[in-house]
């Protein structure tokens, strides 16, 4: 049987056929990768637009701590023109007098503080060459009700008879020669009002 062949082409009769069969195959794999490719896709935008669409996430809440704060400032009144005297150690530090703490004594030295017989408390300096307390004058003494502020100074607070309410008074350095050291007068700062945990303080003016 005689058989043809397409000159030019390169491709005889039983090419055809397999050329055939193998252009058929190609065509069903393109056709089934398209039906599972297009769901996806269609699923992959569904997807995509449902993140877009979520709504943004809300700024997580004010610590409760801060809002109490605010109530606190609120009840104990601005600070005006009080200096800074919440006890040294950060916040949350009981306000006590500790055996060797560090003491400013004005803008004139450091001393250091020292338990005395009968529960009272002394600042002792060096001045002379030697340790010297320092004497001091005032409606109040150093004692259980007196603390150190973070700025190292001394202060003492009387109760008023008002939960939260006290009169302040701050030891100051006068006088002093170059023998005698300097006497801590107690100076009236007047009412102050302290939050309960001893973290915040104002000049009670909002309490009335």
């Amino acid at each position: 049987m005689a058989t043809t062949h397409a000159p030019g082409t390169g491709i005889g009769p039983g090419d055809a056929r397999k050329h055939g069969r193998r252009s058929a195959v190609i065509a069903a794999v393109v056709l089934a990768g398209a039906a599972i490719a297009v769901p996806f896709g269609a699923r992959s935008l569904d997807r995509d637009g449902a993140l877009s669409a979520a709504p943004p996430t809300s700024p997580s809440p004010t610590p409760a701590t801060h809002r109490h704060h605010a109530r606190d400032d609120a009840t104990i009144g601005p600070r005006g023109d009080l200096p800074p005297l919440l006890p040294s150690g950060g916040a949350g530090v009981r306000a006590a007098l500790r055996e060797g703490a560090r003491v400013r004594v004005g803008d004139i030295t450091d001393g250091t503080l020292r338990r005395t017989p009968g529960a009272g408390w002394q600042v002792v300096v060096r001045w002379d060459g030697r340790l010297q307390p320092l004497p001091t004058h005032g409606p109040v003494g150093l004692g259980a009700a007196s603390w150190v502020s973070a700025s190292g100074l001394l202060y003492t607070r009387v109760p008023t008879g008002i939960t939260g309410r006290f009169h302040v008074y701050a030891w100051d350095p006068h006088g002093g020669t170059a023998y005698t050291p300097p006497t801590l007068v107690a100076r009236d700062l007047g009412r102050v009002c302290f939050d309960r945990t001893f973290t915040a303080f104002g000049d009670c003016r909002a309490a009335g």
